[in-house]
């Protein structure tokens, strides 16, 4: 088979085989390798040509989503399989690990305070949120063990701001009772902030 090259917009170089367009690539991929050279090739060469042009396409398309904003390793690597199949995903992460632009202990700790301060997430929910995205427990529990963990006094904060006109009756209580309990509040904290802020009312135990 006949390999040949056409360059195109911007940095782009688009490979063909035997005058049918076949894939395109980068001109600083195609330059370093040693694709340039070759003038003829077999099944077995264009498949590992095939293999090499979609592992740099996914390394790209992985730095140009890192270089937005930080993801998880994790992340990244769920991103990559909508476009490559899931081991040429995993190669790509894991270059770009190896290059530092993957920190899943960095990430870990951005997104955890991320959640805390902007979102009030408690230490609980928090850890949850950093497990899901993909943060190892260790990572995520030393990420979490930073963090201010006075659920109680940030509960105050809370009622006295977020939800400070949502205690008028015991309806809206149960629904910010609720709220916070799906922050990661804990219900003996919860209880005893909302006793304190509305005069001693007890929301008791039976709530949505």
């Amino acid at each position: 088979m006949i390999l040949s090259v056409k360059g195109g917009n911007a940095d782009k170089i688009h490979i063909y085989i035997d005058g049918e367009y076949r894939m395109t690539c980068d001109r600083s991929f195609w330059y370093s390798e040693k694709w340039h050279k070759i003038k003829e090739i077999d099944d077995k060469e264009l498949a590992a040509l095939e293999s090499a042009v979609n592992s740099r396409r996914a390394f790209k398309k992985g730095m140009g989503l890192l270089l937005r904003r930080a993801y998880s390793k994790k992340e990244i690597i769920q991103k990559l399989t909508v476009s490559f199949d899931a081991d040429t995903a995993r190669e790509a992460a894991q270059k770009l690990e190896e290059l530092n632009m993957i920190d899943d202990k960095n990430y870990a700790e951005l997104y955890a305070d991320e959640l805390y301060n902007r979102k009030k997430f408690a230490p609980k929910r928090i850890l949850l949120e950093l497990k899901r995205k993909g943060i190892d427990s260790e990572t995520a529990e030393k990420a979490v063990n930073s963090l201010d963990k006075d659920d109680f006094n940030r509960i105050i904060l809370l009622l006295n701001s977020k939800f400070k006109n949502k205690l008028s009756d015991e309806k809206s209580v149960k629904r910010t009772v609720n709220s916070l309990l799906r922050m990661g509040y804990g219900y003996s904290d919860i209880r005893r902030a909302v006793n304190e802020v509305c005069s001693g009312a007890d929301i008791g135990d039976d709530y949505e």
